[in-house]
């Protein structure tokens, strides 16, 4: 996997670099340093276990990244969340307009990377995937501002299109890019469960903090539950793998899966 990210991050830099003459750019690179990378970092595996010689699939990891960080920005000023992994948060360090703008900055970034592409398919993932995390993101603002109880099937709507639909987005390209088409549902799939499991398993061990979207749940058995559900999905996940021929990369995506349930972290 380690050896992924660091591609992920290669993708991501030469990406940036190319833009150092912005304002944003400073800013953008010192965010972009920290973070696990699991999203770009799937995007690659994916394409590699796709056996995919078509197109250089970095940019669209980057993008996919990009997507990422924009989110994590406008999720703390939304939030008015000060800290983000023991650091100052985006807007605290560099102000409420470069937060606002740089998101700007980032749909130009990924609407040429999408034109970069020959396959269109790879422009139309990226819009949906988009706008479907910004439907994802206003369902909670207004889930928490109402403040009633949520039902299960509510909760994991929002968490499929604020967080898993960025996962479905990256492993669909990795097939997309590789010109396999027809492992493109599988694998999407496979994020997609995947994104479920991961955010679940975030919202177990964040559980009890005051304005989190698990507050709203309510029942003395909902935490067993949750458990369970992620579980499954991670195994529907592995099961989405199926559709590859074996490889180290389809065991490192089975991993991933297994590891998204049973981390502590």
């Amino acid at each position: 996997m380690d050896q992924y990210v660091d591609r992920a991050r290669i993708a991501i830099n030469e990406l940036l670099d190319k833009e150092s003459n912005t304002p944003f750019y400073h800013p953008l690179k010192e965010f972009l340093k920290g973070g696990k990378k699991v999203r770009p970092a799937l995007l690659l595996l994916t394409y590699d276990a796709c056996k995919g010689v078509a197109e250089d699939p970095g940019p669209a990891a980057a993008a996919i990244e990009l997507i990422h960080t924009a989110s994590l920005i406008h999720d703390d000023l939304i939030d008015r969340s000060y800290l983000r992994r023991g650091k100052n948060s985006f807007h605290v360090k560099y102000g409420f307009e470069m937060s606002i703008l740089i998101a700007d900055f980032i749909l130009s970034l990924v609407l040429d990377i999408a034109n970069r592409y020959s396959n269109k398919r790879v422009g139309e993932i990226l819009a949906n995937t988009s706008k479907r995390m910004s439907v994802g993101e206003m369902m909670e603002v207004q889930a928490l501002k109402d403040g009633r109880a949520l039902s299960l099937d509510r909760y994991l709507e929002i968490l499929k299109l604020k967080t898993a639909v960025l996962f479905e987005a990256a492993s669909s390209l990795g097939a997309v890019i590789a010109g396999k088409l027809d492992l493109e549902k599988d694998l999407g799939l496979y994020g997609l469960y995947l994104g479920v499991a991961y955010q679940i398993k975030d919202d177990l061990l964040d559980w009890g903090n005051k304005g989190e979207l698990t507050s709203l749940l309510k029942g003395d058995e909902v935490q067993d539950l949750l458990e369970g559900i992620a579980i499954n999905l991670a195994e529907e996940a592995v099961s989405k793998l199926d559709v590859l021929q074996d490889s180290p990369q389809k065991n490192i995506l089975r991993d991933i899966a297994l590891f998204s349930i049973n981390r502590e972290e």
